[in-house]
């Protein structure tokens, strides 16, 4: 493992995996599948983004989203995450400060990540609580850096 510094995050990163880790003994999920596609740059002001999804995507049910059926724009929100805003280390964690997203219910929230850096790859990862359940379950997201 390497020190987590700024100097050592600037950049852009490429979705290695998604898969959500359930302490219940379930088996992992993969929220985008084995193939997820996914983009995660951070800039050295200080702001970032993050952007996963599908692979393949369902298409929407006509050729622009206004006039889309509400079917069809719902898979498609299922299917993709974006976000973005301010970032910042703290405690071994990268903390994201969500200004915009694509889920309004994280603008304004938070995002700490433990994270683990070693070489090329950074993994983050984020212990969550299902809000209708109350189990945890654990994030584990692994970025690597593309190639020059």
């Amino acid at each position: 493992m390497e020190p987590l510094t700024d100097a050592a995050i600037v950049g852009s990163w490429q979705l290695v995996r998604w898969t959500v880790d359930y302490p219940d003994g379930r088996a992992p999920a993969l929220p985008f599948g084995e193939d997820a596609l996914g983009l995660l740059v951070y800039a050295p002001d200080g702001w970032m983004t993050a952007t996963m999804c599908r692979r393949v995507r369902a298409g929407l049910s006509a050729p622009t989203a206004a006039r889309a059926s509400e079917t069809s724009k719902a898979r498609a929100f299922d299917e993709y995450l974006s976000y973005g805003g301010r970032w910042r280390i703290e405690d071994g964690a990268i903390v994201h400060e969500v200004l915009l997203s694509m889920n309004p219910g994280l603008v304004g929230v938070p995002q700490r990540r433990l994270a683990r850096l070693d070489g090329r790859t950074l993994e983050l990862l984020a212990e969550e609580h299902e809000a209708t359940s109350g189990r945890s379950r654990l994030h584990r997201i692994a970025w690597r850096r593309p190639p020059p």
